[in-house]
């Protein structure tokens, strides 16, 4: 078997196996998958090597041109079927997300639902890839059309292993391409169970291979010959080697959705009780293993003294803990070496910086981290420029918009910005001046399958979701008929 697993998941109402899940097996190596709230090893998955990429690009290069020339009603109802069955299973795939990577189970069975939907959305969509005409060639008919790439790969990261996974496979399944999705090695078990749902789906054998693996299978996939388009989600660096063995090996197109350091300005005019409940949330969300969380919070000088007192408060009333507790708000970091990532940063914070909340590891059974605040932090610092993808934002105070917009663009980073005003006209200002993807107006950490998701500068390049997966996932042929 291509999975093996000791944890006692306790799928009880679920129809699902961690077993027989896998399109192509992987041989030899095998990677080990711990529960990061318990430390315990839950299971293990085969490493897939250059034998078993090779064998899923054949595959999907067999299945993707009838799948691709075929009644696009038929890839919808497909989908569709996929989308019934997620939500009919929300709840066993949750727990394989939380178990093998901490986020509470009660946001890991909302982002199934959501990952369902998002399917649903591409299947409308299925029918509706269009090109355009034109006479404005003289004696001419000028056509543009768009086609599928024929095989694609995937890269998903760990935090968001179901989301990122579906975010890749429905818009490329729904314009007639075959995919090729690498799970992170931190967390493949709730892939491996979405391969088991794709096959029940009726989606024919070889349109979709789900591959267990680390570093050297995502080399493997964007170095490839004969796959043509890859969509890369993670950290900066990792998105920079992706794209760099792509253009060394067959130029192949390139989406790729990176880190973040957000900012987030909040005005003396805002609705305080609000805008700190969204700020909370939005750094401590899935403990702050989110690309697009609130990590360096501004607030005017006016009302700073009463937002720090109040944040901090709010934090001591979060609930960290057993990630499968219902009430719990947020759990561990996913492994040991991100706990450590993330200690190291709060070191760094306490020698040049004051803490005002947190800086310290939690429970010792698991990979926890205090929710932590600093302050006093200087803007060329290194915990103020770089993504630590933890619990971990740092308050600054600010005194006029020119000021604070010059400070919240000073990064590389470009994925995500948020702003809290009740003036109309200043929020127009700001989201207009904000060197971002995304920006949020009195709300954080948003997306939707019907609007482009992505990055500006290093957070990235092209976008998902919305219009812009249907032309990410097609290539534009141009033809003229005389």
């Amino acid at each position: 078997m291509s999975v093996e697993y000791k944890y006692p998941l306790d799928l009880k109402n679920a129809s699902l196996s961690l077993e027989r899940q896998v399109f192509v097996e992987g041989r030899g190596e095998r990677l080990t998958v711990t529960n990061p709230a318990t430390k315990e090893t839950i299971a293990s998955v085969h490493v897939a090597g250059a034998k078993e990429v090779d064998e899923a690009v054949a595959a999907a290069e067999k299945a993707w041109p009838t799948w691709a020339d075929g009644d696009p009603a038929v890839r919808a109802k497909a989908l569709h079927k996929l989308a019934d069955l997620m939500d009919e299973n929300a709840n066993p795939l949750g727990l394989a997300q939380t178990s093998e990577m901490g986020k509470p189970l009660m946001m890991s069975t909302q982002e199934v639902h959501y990952s369902a939907q998002i399917v649903r959305y591409f299947a409308g969509l299925a029918d509706k890839v269009h090109g355009k005409t034109s006479l404005n060639v003289p004696g001419f008919l000028g056509l543009e059309i768009r086609q599928p790439y024929g095989v694609i790969a995937g890269i998903a990261p760990w935090n968001a292993p179901i989301i990122t996974l579906i975010i890749k496979i429905a818009p490329a399944l729904a314009t007639g391409n075959a995919a090729i999705i690498k799970s992170s090695e931190k967390s493949p078990l709730s892939a491996l169970l979405v391969a088991g749902l794709i096959n029940q789906a009726g989606i024919p054998e070889g349109v979709v291979s789900i591959l267990s693996g680390a570093r050297e299978t995502g080399e493997l996939l964007s170095s490839h010959m004969r796959i043509r388009k890859i969509s890369f989600t993670g950290s900066s660096a990792a998105g920079k080697a992706v794209a760099q063995a792509a253009a060394r090996s067959n130029l192949k197109s390139v989406t790729l959705e990176l880190g973040g350091k957000s900012p987030v300005i909040v005005f003396d005019d805002c609705d305080m009780k609000d805008a700190l409940s969204r700020v909370i949330d939005s750094f401590t969300r899935n403990s702050g293993q989110i690309c697009i969380a609130g990590t360096r919070v501004y607030v005017q000088d006016t009302i700073f003294d009463q937002f720090a007192r109040k944040l901090v408060d709010g934090i001591h009333a979060l609930k960290f803990g057993d990630p499968t507790d219902q009430t719990t708000n947020a759990g561990p970091q996913v492994d040991n070496i991100q706990h450590k990532r993330v200690l190291e940063y709060l070191e760094i914070g306490k020698r040049e910086s004051r803490v005002l909340v947190g800086g310290n590891a939690g429970d010792e059974k698991g990979y926890y981290i205090t929710p932590t605040v600093f302050t006093d932090v200087k803007d060329d610092s290194k915990i103020n420029q770089e993504e630590i993808f933890g619990p971990v934002t740092i308050l600054h105070k600010f005194t006029s918009e020119e000021e604070v917009l010059k400070r919240a663009n000073d990064t590389e980073y470009g994925l995500a910005s948020y702003i809290f005003t009740k003036d109309v006209s200043r929020a127009i200002r700001f989201a207009k001046g904000l060197e971002a993807g995304q920006v949020g107006v009195n709300t954080t950490g948003m997306a939707d399958s019907n609007l482009a998701f992505g990055g500006w500068k290093g957070s990235g390049i092209g976008r998902e979701l919305g219009e812009h997966a249907i032309q990410a996932f097609t290539e534009v042929k141009t033809i003229f008929i005389r």
